[in-house]
């Protein structure tokens, strides 16, 4: 195994390997600032060039591209209220309010320190967790998961503290619209209305950047102004080093949130969603701060920056040990295994050991020149806070049109962008909050699907196991814990 270790990393310092990955990073970074994109687009278009091959260099340069996405996707989040991935939602809560009060470059430092910190913490975990991988995976079976789903969709309250009834309103619309398509148990169409494009579900990327990105861009039309209101361009290379202080000076913060983020990517069919969410409601609960969040508080961006790429490295360990994708985009790299004549098992890491340590090397590395990259062109990036808004908006409403299109390359996405664009400006005028709504549509589905699977594999009192115990505990203390910190305020007071 140590020679192993050696001939994986140092590989990866080989000019090939090294220069192969560095572009690879370069356009990772582009597939995640442009909505709509993102990780499994990437490696869609390059896996046939990975035909052909040497595996350790068609992986490495894969996952290096791919493990960057959601560090730029943050980027654009932040800057034009449009995540430039699903995972980076949260982000936008505070990161945009930050680039409102003219704070872009120090809300970019939040978001690429965090997120290359968590993606080189994801790496460590993975080379530490190996060889315990097969308990853990095999204790997590579908009761836990629908816990843990259930655990994601508790947080519509934290995120509703405007108005928790608008909350869950909104949050109960998201999960109504995700039972939209085909059952997964039973194969019925439910709620399609004889629509063949409903019958296959609602996507996620028409509803993301219909629900954020076009009131946005409606309200520049309206206003006429830019999206920074206070601040000047002057002051982006100092705010994008406060940025990156911000980071380290919410060190412990930093590190649970990677650690969650690590442990959540390790359970095949969760997805990095539930992770950011359950990263930001976190962060939020045990703020001392709390009534900052959606305001421009940096630890809004530090938590689910740090979770969205800590979790690619948990995501490869059940890729790598079992043959099962840990997310969706570990489901399309399966692929590319298949391609190079390789097949993910326990077998795999018995007789290619040194393609995993390579692959770890390239996940931790592709983050550390990705923030470089990031952080060199976030001044010049944050200037786009200050452009007009009679030339900014046509733009977004390009890259958003591109975007949706490029996502199935069908029309009717389009027309579900701009009715769900409708709604969304509809949600930010009568003071309904938008992320219940789209926690609810991604968690819904996940949670519907492994409670069917509980009840039908163990029964109805499938919440007894041992773990849905401790989840189930959490699941009250996560719900009681306002109350609890509400009453040991006043008594502090009184």
């Amino acid at each position: 195994m140590f020679e192993a270790f050696v001939h994986g990393l140092g590989s990866i310092f080989d000019p090939t390997v090294f220069f192969s990955m560095l572009g690879a990073v370069v356009l990772g970074i582009i597939f995640g600032i442009i909505p709509g994109l993102g990780g499994m687009t990437f490696l869609a278009v390059l896996i046939p060039f990975a035909f052909g091959m040497d595996p350790l260099l068609a992986l490495t340069v894969l996952l290096a591209g791919h493990a960057v996405v959601h560090t730029s996707g943050g980027i654009s989040a932040i800057l034009l209220n449009v995540p430039g991935t699903s995972v980076n939602a949260p982000t936008l809560l505070d990161g945009f309010p930050m680039a409102q009060q003219g704070k872009a470059g120090r809300a970019i430092g939040n978001a690429v320190t965090a997120s290359a910190v968590g993606g080189v913490f994801g790496g460590i975990v993975m080379v530490l967790v190996l060889p315990l991988l097969h308990p853990i995976i095999m204790a997590f079976a579908s009761p836990e998961l629908f816990l843990l789903c259930i655990l994601g969709i508790t947080f519509i309250a934290t995120l509703s503290s405007a108005s928790v009834v608008k909350g869950l309103i909104a949050g109960a619309a998201g999960v109504i619209l995700s039972l939209v398509g085909l059952d997964p148990i039973t194969g019925t169409s439910r709620l399609a209305f004889g629509s063949i494009y409903l019958t296959d579900g609602i996507r996620i990327i028409p509803i993301m950047l219909g629900i954020f990105a076009v009131p946005e861009v409606v309200n520049l039309m309206v206003t006429g102004k830019t999206i920074a209101q206070t601040g000047s361009m002057a002051t982006a290379r100092s705010d994008l080093v406060q940025g990156v202080k911000d980071v380290f000076r919410h060190w412990w913060l930093l590190l649970r949130t990677s650690t969650i983020g690590a442990l959540i990517g390790i359970l095949p069919g969760i997805g990095a969603e539930v992770a950011v969410w359950v990263c930001y409601g976190h962060a939020k609960q045990t703020s001392r701060h709390p009534e900052r969040f959606g305001y421009g508080a940096e630890e809004g961006i530090i938590a689910p920056e740090a979770a969205n790429n800590s979790k690619e490295g948990g995501a490869l360990i059940p890729t790598l040990g079992f043959g099962i994708p840990g997310s969706a985009g570990m489901a399309v790299l399966l692929g590319a295994f298949l391609v190079l004549g390789l097949v993910p098992g326990p077998m795999f890491l018995v007789e290619h050991m040194d393609i995993c340590f390579a692959m770890v090397g390239a996940l931790v590395i592709s983050n550390i020149m990705a923030a470089i990259i990031c952080l060199g062109a976030a001044q010049h990036l944050a200037k786009i806070t200050f452009t007009p808004a009679r030339l900014l908006a046509p733009v977004i409403l390009g890259v958003l049109v591109l975007g949706t299109y490029c996502y199935k390359n069908t029309m009717l996405d389009i027309v579900s962008l701009l009715v769900f664009g409708a709604m969304g400006y509809a949600m930010a005028r009568f003071g309904y909050p938008r992320p219940p709504f789209i926690l609810g549509f991604i968690l819904g589905s996940l949670a519907e699907t492994y409670l069917h699977l509980s009840v039908k594999a163990i029964g109805p009192l499938f919440f007894l196991r041992p773990i849905c115990l401790v989840l189930s505990s959490l699941l009250i203390l996560t719900l009681a814990y306002p109350f609890i910190r509400s009453m040991l305020q006043r008594m502090k007071r009184t």
